[in-house]
């Protein structure tokens, strides 16, 4: 995404300072976490005096004999059915049947004569047994996944799109069922920008995406030019803190609507060529049902504005026409949030599909 039209100075202080500030956004997940990963089951009660607070599926205390697993380097970690689980959400099968799948490597470690398993071998395991019980396709993306994890590659994923479509709810999901501990929002990157530089300066960055700014016209041209530049503000400090995160080998996920579709890619592309950068436009085709997810918000959220969302919902609707048209020029894929498609399998597959195509590359040097 062009790094121009942030600061008139030089631009690199600014990318610093948002980075530093953006320091405490992970590591993902916060108290959700265990909600997610079905730790937190019905029926289990919390300790008693003296017992461990863990969740009773990460406690190495879980198995009834201790497995280490250990990986290249030889070092050894316990075996946890409840971080197996969560590798397994990768390729989109439900929370409850990658618990099962766990359990049952989990026995099968059990069942061993030793007290150690590679981590390899533990892999190959984890790959029989999701084709045993879900099916060769998902056995095939979880073992992809495994190896496109260990490439060390950083990875990625974007989602863009319009205001009240579910991208921070399925961004919050994805994060987990893809063991991305940074998840980054657009909409907190422009309150850092709004401390440092004023309304004077940059006053379409001080208004709501659908709003003009004071002393223009309310019509669609006016507002959407108004979107459009803050969008490349807070997308060029976007880009500096996607940057910083892949020089430091951090995968990452980032949501929000100030991505206009293809830009971060193309940008992190120049700068970052060894980053896997997987992008989507989420959208709701069904006016009706992006009008049901403002309303809940304005219920769940209050703090979100949602009655401003609603009264001005043509505005977001046409703002959502606008970004599927900048997606089909730059090629970026559309999801419409209310398919039953599984979004995780299509990240998975296109960030495999990219890791295997670059090895298969001949080399230029």
């Amino acid at each position: 995404m062009p790094t121009h039209g942030v600061d008139n100075r030089n631009g690199r202080p600014l990318g610093i300072a948002i980075v530093r500030c953006l320091s405490g956004f992970g590591p993902f997940p916060s108290p959700n976490h265990r909600i997610l990963t079905g730790d937190l089951r019905v029926g289990h009660r919390q300790p008693r005096k003296g017992q461990s607070n863990m969740p009773r599926d990460l406690s190495i205390q879980d198995e009834a004999r201790l497995i280490q697993v250990k990986d290249r380097a030889g070092v050894g970690l316990p075996f946890s059915r409840g971080l197996m689980a969560t590798s397994i959400l990768a390729t989109g099968l439900g929370t409850e049947h990658a618990y099962r799948i766990a359990a049952r490597i989990a026995s099968v470690l059990q069942d061993r004569n030793s007290n150690e398993v590679d981590a390899e071998e533990l892999t190959e395991i984890a790959g029989r047994m999701i084709r045993e019980s879900a099916g060769d396709e998902h056995a095939k993306r979880y073992l992809a996944w495994r190896r496109a994890k260990r490439s060390g590659r950083p990875i990625v994923v974007c989602l863009g799109g319009s205001s009240g479509v579910g991208k921070s709810t399925i961004a919050t999901r994805l994060a987990l069922r893809l063991g991305v501990n940074r998840v980054v929002t657009t909409d907190a990157i422009r309150e850092v920008l709004r401390t440092v530089i004023p309304p004077t300066v940059l006053p379409e960055l001080h208004v709501s995406t659908y709003e003009s700014v004071d002393g223009q016209d309310g019509s669609f041209g006016a507002r959407f030019e108004s979107y459009r530049r803050q969008a490349r503000a807070v997308g060029a400090a976007t880009s500096a803190v996607a940057s910083r995160l892949v020089t430091e080998g951090r995968s990452a996920l980032i949501e929000g609507v100030h991505l206009l579709p293809g830009e971060l890619r193309a940008d992190l592309a120049e700068k970052k060529p060894d980053a896997v950068v997987v992008e989507f436009l989420l959208i709701l085709g069904d006016e009706r049902l992006h009008l049901g997810h403002l309303t809940r918000r304005l219920h769940s959220e209050p703090g979100r504005q949602g009655a401003r969302n609603l009264e001005n919902l043509e505005m977001i609707r046409r703002i959502q026409d606008e970004l599927r048209s900048m997606a089909e020029q730059a090629g970026v894929e559309e999801f419409d949030v209310a398919s039953p498609e599984d979004l995780t399998q299509r990240i998975v597959d296109q960030v495999v599909h990219q890791i295997e195509d670059r090895a298969e590359a001949p080399s230029t040097s």
